[in-house]
């Protein structure tokens, strides 16, 4: 639990079993007020306070609308806390059926406290409880005759946490109540469809497709296609297929129950996106004319909800086996962590991407097949979602925006041809 004084650049840090205890400590007395004393330590740059428990005070008087502690008595108390490296930071109290705002007599303590216990911006923290339990609670850093309020941070790691499980309940579910293969499979499809949907910058779309290229040739069923929403010209859908141009897809997922046996079907079926010819023509941004786009990479993973082998090194030496365009970049194994592989690729100087499309394809089919494994990296399991979000997120960015479609080069099918130029 974190919480940040922009204006003074200072934060408070809590651990949560401590706010439990005060929690436990506040409901306990209600509807009276309790409180007690915060402890903890300061970093080395001053700018932090890292509260780590609560004393509770020898002597107390408590009421609806008051609490007043005594420290005499506590000597041995203190002497031992300052062995362990810790020390005062500040007071704690609750407000039964009241709000969070401190009162004139709260400030009024503070001003003694500072007196009293000589540090600077002692903290006040105060808890507003209720009947059905601890409702809020707000941070003050006593500075200069005031009292300023902290505001709450977002643990990242907490809210991918959060995610996380939601995600992995939904799979968990699927797995267990669906039983028909076809069935559980389609339903998690959905689920990671949607997950990538709702986290994903809009300039994303992603669907279950089939990838084609202006000669007709298509791919195989991709679980997952992530593809350009804004220059994608057209998408097709045929007998409850969809059809997306294969300049316009940024990356392709298969889609599993469990990894074990699936690794080279998922790489057999990115390889079949990529050796679809892409075009790339030139383009006009900000009033400006461009040249041609080199093709991109398209990314290629694969998705789990588990993992069946005992260690991750039999998957490693199952991805180190992939070569040329088969070779995956990431994938996350839910219960497991998630990977992705950094590459060495050596291009021979011979070969470069120019204004020409056939060098370019050229150029882009040379980067997979010089790829050598640098090293597979795998998350802990506790953030595997989120750490593949992230590096997904992190490609997607690397690559920007796909290259410019030749639309006249798919009309050749239906021997028509469209003027480019206004």
């Amino acid at each position: 639990m974190k919480y940040y004084l922009a204006s003074n650049d200072l934060y408070v840090e809590m651990q949560s079993s401590v706010f439990k205890q005060i929690q436990l400590q506040a409901e306990s007395e209600y509807p009276n007020e309790n409180g007690g004393i915060l402890i903890g330590r300061y970093s080395t740059d001053r700018h932090t306070v890292h509260i780590e428990k609560i004393v509770v005070p020898v002597k107390k008087m408590t009421g609806r609308t008051m609490f007043m502690r005594n420290t005499k008595g506590m000597e041995k108390v203190w002497e031992q806390l300052a062995k362990d490296g810790l020390r005062y930071v500040g007071e704690w109290h609750s407000h039964p059926n009241g709000s969070t705002k401190y009162s004139s007599t709260d400030l009024a303590t503070m001003v003694e406290i500072e007196k009293e216990v000589s540090i600077e911006n002692p903290l006040l923290l105060i808890v507003g409880v209720r009947s059905d339990g601890v409702s809020a609670h707000t941070f003050y850093c006593y500075k200069n005759n005031k009292l300023l309020e902290y505001r709450k941070m977002i643990d990242l790691r907490d809210l991918f946490h959060g995610l996380q499980k939601q995600m992995l309940a939904s799979l968990n579910v699927n797995r267990e109540f669906i039983g028909h293969p076809g069935s559980k499979g389609d339903a998690t499809e959905q689920h990671w469809i949607e997950f990538l949907r709702t986290y994903l910058p809009d300039r994303y779309k992603v669907d279950k497709a089939i990838v084609i290229d202006s000669m007709g040739n298509v791919s195989e069923q991709m679980d997952i296609v992530i593809y350009d929403a804004i220059y994608t010209p057209f998408i097709f859908n045929q007998d409850g297929f969809m059809y997306i141009p294969a300049e316009s897809v940024y990356a392709v997922f298969e889609v599993k129950q469990d990894v074990k046996g699936n690794i080279e079907y998922a790489a057999q079926k990115v390889e079949s996106v990529r050796k679809l010819k892409r075009t790339s023509i030139g383009m006009v941004a900000s009033g400006k004319s461009l040249p041609a786009r080199p093709l991109t990479k398209i990314i290629g993973g694969i998705l789990t909800t588990t993992s069946s082998y005992c260690n991750n090194e039999t998957i490693k030496a199952q991805l180190k086996q992939l070569k040329g365009l088969q070779t995956l970049d990431l994938g996350c194994l839910c219960d497991t962590g998630s990977f992705y592989i950094d590459y060495n690729e050596i291009i021979p100087d011979s070969i470069s991407p120019t204004n020409n499309i056939e060098d370019n394809r050229k150029y882009i089919e040379q980067v997979y097949v010089s790829r050598e494994v640098n090293e597979i990296k795998f998350s802990d399991k506790e953030v595997s979602l989120f750490t593949f979000f992230l590096q997904l997120v992190s490609y997607l960015k690397f690559i920007g925006t796909v290259p410019a479609i030749d639309i006249n080069a798919y009309l050749k099918a239906i021997h028509v041809k469209i003027d480019e130029d206004i």
